[in-house]
């Protein structure tokens, strides 16, 4: 019997939680492993010498497929749907694929960069008994609307971001606004964006993949 892809994750995570929502949108047969994930040097799972020898960045997730050792929420993704076989979510036709690989890089190169950035500012900060940065919040706010506005006009064109339905671009996403409220991101002020959120954390998959409270 051939053993089942192991998932090293952190429920905590957004980069994770896409990874899951895939898992729990196909019905995939992978073995689950959640982490202590904590920041370097602070005891966390992540920075054991085992797991660092995984991901030298001692960030989850972290999938192992047999040899394959992989990184990258996003790789781990398309590699996960089309080892399952083609299917709605990671299709077979190229332009399709196209454009949900151009959501994923927006996501990972921008959206994200503004959204956890925002969470570093307006929650970690004040966690640590420090003052957010008005200067970066500032920027990040800009980033985030200009962002923001893109995922609106495709938005105000179909209900989902690619091919008309739900694909591994809407799973990249919406997990980057996991933590909107919390980091304090103007999610409302973006019609399109606010309402194609609240119609993706309305699915099984979501409510599945729902981490512990955040503890202060």
């Amino acid at each position: 019997m051939t053993a089942r892809p192991v998932l090293h994750t952190s429920p905590g995570s957004h980069h994770a939680r896409r990874v899951a929502l895939l898992i729990h949108e196909l019905g995939l047969d992978v073995e689950l492993r959640p982490m202590d994930v904590r920041p370097k040097g602070m005891g966390g799972d992540n920075d054991t010498p085992e797991f660092l020898r995984l991901n030298p960045y001692g960030k989850a997730p972290v999938l192992q497929d047999g040899e394959l050792v992989l990184t990258e929420s996003n790789a781990i993704m398309a590699y996960l749907a089309e080892r399952h076989g083609f299917n709605p979510l990671w299709p077979a036709d190229l332009t399709e694929r196209a454009q949900i690989l151009k959501w994923q890089f927006l996501q990972a190169a921008h959206l994200s960069a503004a959204a956890d950035g925002l969470l570093y500012e307006n929650l970690m900060k004040p966690m640590l008994g420090q003052r957010p940065d008005e200067a970066a919040v500032a920027s990040l706010t800009q980033a985030f609307h200009r962002c923001a506005g893109v995922i609106d006009v495709a938005l105000s064109q179909s209900d989902y971001l690619a091919a008309g339905r739900v694909t591994c671009a809407d799973l990249s996403v919406v997990t980057a606004l996991m933590y909107a409220r919390a980091a304090q991101i103007p999610v409302g002020e973006h019609p399109p964006l606010a309402a194609w959120a609240a119609r993706m954390q309305d699915r099984p998959s979501w409510r599945g993949t729902e981490p512990p409270p955040m503890r202060p």
